[in-house]
């Protein structure tokens, strides 16, 4: 039936379930239902409550996904509930239950399909502290699309593009009204040709299309309402194929204060407040020679003087809820001081206005207790249908135009008809909305889930770290939040993000474990005078306690950039030539030496020779071929020894030729060894030498040297190319150098005349190199973001300028000293032309 349609989760609905899937190394981690909404397709989804309480949804937003729609409030460290809605015209199975969802002993096969059913799949993750058992789901829909005769315009009376042939144009604001919903009950709901629901086998003229076009019209009529659309009868609801059609009917009559009428096989609808009179009559028309009756009130049995109502109320979940009752204290007063209630029930009426509006309208009609029996002339049989009102003045009675409904006729068989009526008065419909209204008491009885906790006082600012001189030296940003104890309960820390204001791009997430401080500082990948946001939200003890993050507030960070204190050039100098002493050192004389100890230990043949070692072993190979001053040689030995804690191993490889005083030579050193102190030790030596007969000679030597122990550790790696001759010698090399002490930098260091970078799609005509040379460095092409520093005179009345304003005029870049400082020149500007890289110092205004 229409929307608002409520349906549950629970009993014959639910259609298939199962568990499956892994979360982690939890197995069986999500539970899956397959639940029937309708068995006819519907127009669609408009709420969905679980376990007694409204959620979010809104299928054209960014979760729907393979599985359906992510639940928003049950959202915690990702997606834990899924509902994916089907509205009976699919085509295909749901790929989500046969490919994930099924299992063996519970298949769903890719042919099960469900033409016609509208049905909702929904995926539960096994989650602590979000679900309390299998979630109870509800349904809100918009029902079937019914077929609305007032919106026809081939029936007499009716208007629109609807036509009973072709289902595909029913539908509208007819399927929420009583009368279009009885309507289409007494012709029968069908899927396609075949019938579901509703009466059977009624033909269009048993349905007089007019008077049903007048009832429909009636539901729809707008009447002042201070809670809803106005409409003034609406009813909707689940309505069970196993359900008698004449429960169903009588349902809807309920909702609508309306009578249906049958003579003949002809059903004709009556909805809310009497019609206007179709005939009237005196005492004069009465046929004397038949018998009157007369019934001018109830009996106290059947007497009332109240009215109870229940119905289902949307607000609290659709649960049925008692109206607020519709009380005459006076007319209890009438009757003893007996309060004479009546209770009735409005299952397909879920507004609570319109259900207070019907307790009065039934509460009147039902006081009207004249009730008459008579008999009319043949002249009179026309206008006898039930359903219909009737006028008569009656003297006998007092009776001036009163009207009154027809409740039922009797044919006679000379014409005459006896009929049955009972005094109706419009004024029993009248409703003031503003004044007779009594919104609904909220009871909400469905579960209390704790909201996500905010942080409260989230607050940011810029701040500026300082060094010990009180200098400022790095931007930063400052958050503070309330740590008052009460707030912090079940909480451990903080977290927060920061994000570029002009990207969105995160930057930096951190958190602290003192929630109880109410501040932090970070300077951590921030850039100074830049746009920020940040959030933060606070760290429960509990991971699955849901914290919500905090609105993104907007800073700046401080202006603060690098200056000279940040370029320590002094202390590096000095560390750079005690280390280019050291390693110069190391890769000449050390490599000599240790290449001589390994030749010594490999020409060793005796155990004695080997000292502390107890045991060795030796593999060599020597060969040597001499011719007058002609020699050449070759030597490749490993030797290997242990010793009480140490052990050693040893490989030289050495070629060697002379030919009178003009040699060459190159030799391959690799040697482990750990000591009895315990220290590992490893080296690689190669080594190349040339050296003529006029005294030139140059050598080339690569050496790897590292040792790790107790007594700390070291690496180094060094490369030296080194030529000349009669004392005078030219040499380049590079060095990577791990200290053993931590307080030491690592350096990679390059000794050279001239120190060259290049782009190697340049090697043909280098245009954009970086020259290192002479102690100077020179770009050709500079991209600089922030300049920090200051610019030096030498000679007589030197001074270091401070540099406070900037002008580009391409290809120059001017820059004014803070102070004029040179005597004679209060105002100095450096001039610096980019593509020379050339300085000028000038007084006066800049110039281009």
């Amino acid at each position: 039936m229409p929307q608002p349609k409520r349906l549950s989760s629970k009993g014959f609905n639910l259609v298939w379930s199962n568990t499956w899937g892994n979360d982690g190394d939890t197995p069986n981690a999500w539970f899956t239902q397959v639940i029937a909404i309708s068995d006819l397709p519907i127009t669609g989804l408009v709420e969905i409550w679980v376990d007694g309480k409204k959620v979010t949804y809104d299928p054209a937003g960014n979760n729907n996904t393979a599985f359906g729609y992510s639940i928003p409030d049950y959202e915690n460290s990702g997606p834990n509930l899924y509902v994916k809605f089907y509205n009976g015209k699919q085509t295909a199975a749901d790929p989500a239950l046969y490919t994930y969802a099924q299992s063996i002993e519970r298949p769903w096969g890719a042919d099960r399909i469900g033409y016609g059913v509208a049905y909702a799949v929904v995926h539960a993750r096994a989650t602590r502290n979000m679900f309390s058992g299998f979630p109870a789901v509800t349904f809100v829909v918009d029902g079937i699309p019914l077929y609305d005769p007032s919106k026809d315009s081939t029936v007499v009376g009716g208007s629109g593009p609807q036509r009973y042939s072709d289902p595909s144009t029913w539908g509208g604001d007819g399927d929420r009204l009583p009368a279009v919903q009885t309507y289409n009950i007494m012709r029968g709901l069908r899927f396609g040709t075949r019938w579901v629901y509703g009466v059977q086998g009624l033909t269009t003229a048993r349905l007089p299309v007019q008077n049903w076009i007048t009832a429909i019209n009636e539901c729809r009529k707008v009447i002042v309402s201070v809670s809803g659309d106005g409409t003034q009868y609406r009813s909707g609801g689940e309505i069970s194929v196993d359900q008698p059609v004449n429960a169903t009917v009588e349902n809807l009559l309920t909702a609508c204060q309306g009578s249906l009428s049958e003579i003949g096989g002809v059903y004709r609808l009556f909805v809310g407040e009497p019609g206007t009179p179709t005939i009237s009559f005196t005492d004069d028309d009465i046929l004397s020679t038949d018998g009157q009756t007369f019934t001018p009130f109830y009996g106290l049995a059947d007497t009332i003087n109240g009215i109870n109502g229940t119905y289902p109320e949307p607000a609290n979940g659709w649960v049925t809820q008692t109206a607020p009752p519709y009380l005459r204290p006076d007319l209890e007063a009438k009757d003893g001081n007996r309060r004479l209630l009546a209770d009735v029930s409005f299952d397909l009426v879920p507004y609570a206005e319109q259900v207070q509006r019907l307790m009065k309208s039934a509460l009147l009609a039902a006081l009207r207790a004249r009730r008459h029996t008579i008999v009319l002339p043949p002249s009179f049989w026309p206008y006898a249908v039930p359903g219909e009102v009737i006028q008569w003045t009656s003297v006998r009675n007092g009776y001036a135009n009163k009207w009154f409904v027809i409740d039922g006729a009797v044919d006679r068989g000379n014409l005459d008809v006896m009929v049955d009526i009972t005094e109706v008065d419009p004024s029993d419909y009248d409703w003031d909305s503003e004044t007779e209204f009594h919104p609904p008491v909220d009871g909400a009885v469905g579960p209390v889930v704790p909201q996500p906790q905010p942080i409260i006082d989230w607050f940011i600012e810029p701040y500026t770290l300082l060094d010990n001189a009180s200098n400022s030296r790095r931007p930063a940003i400052r958050m503070v939040w309330d740590n008052s104890p009460g707030g912090l309960v079940g909480v451990i820390g903080v977290q927060w993000e920061v994000r570029d204001a002009e990207t969105f791009v995160v930057v930096y997430r951190g958190n602290t474990l003192r929630a109880d401080v109410g501040s932090v500082i970070i300077a951590q990948n921030l850039l100074p005078n830049n746009a920020y946001g940040v959030r933060g939200q606070l760290v429960p003890s509990d991971p699955d306690r849901l914290m919500e993050w905090s609105d993104w507030l907007p800073v700046t960070t401080p202006n603060v950039r690098l200056t000279d204190m940040d370029i320590y050039l002094p202390g590096v100098v000095e560390g750079v030539k005690e280390l280019v002493n050291d390693a110069t050192a190391w890769i000449r004389d050390g490599t000599r030496q240790t290449i001589l100890e390994a030749q010594r230990i490999s020409r060793l043949q005796a155990d004695e020779d080997f000292g502390k070692f107890l045991a060795r072993q030796q593999l060599r190979t020597e060969m040597v071929l001499t011719n007058g001053s002609i020699t050449a040689s070759y030597l490749n030995a490993i030797t290997i020894a242990t010793g009480p804690n140490s052990a050693l191993a040893l490989r030289l490889e050495d070629l060697e030729v002379y030919v009178d005083t003009t040699v060459a030579t190159a030799i391959d050193s690799l040697q482990v060894q750990i000591d009895e102190q315990g220290d590992a030790l490893a080296s690689a030596i190669t080594s190349l030498s040339a050296a003529s007969n006029t005294g030139d000679v140059a050598t080339a030597n690569f050496r790897m040297t590292l040792n790790a122990g107790p007594s700390g550790y070291a690496a180094r790696i060094g490369a030296e190319a080194r030529a000349g001759g009669a004392g005078s010698f030219k040499a380049a090399a590079w060095y990577l150098d791990v200290p053993s002490s931590p307080s030491q930098p690592t350096r990679f260091l390059v000794v050279a005349e001239q120190f060259v970078v290049a782009n190697q799609a340049d090697l043909g005509n280098v245009s954009n190199p970086l020259v290192f040379q002479s102690g100077v460095l020179s770009l050709n092409v500079a991209n600089i973001g922030t300049v920090n520093g200051q610019i030096t005179f030498a000679g007589a009345g030197s001074a270091n300028v401070g540099l406070t304003k900037a002008y580009s005029y391409p290809p120059f870049i001017m820059l004014k000293s803070s102070i004029g400082v040179v005597p004679g020149h209060p105002n100095l500007w450096a001039t610096i032309n980019v593509n020379s890289f050339v300085v000028t110092i000038s007084t006066g205004s800049p110039t281009r």
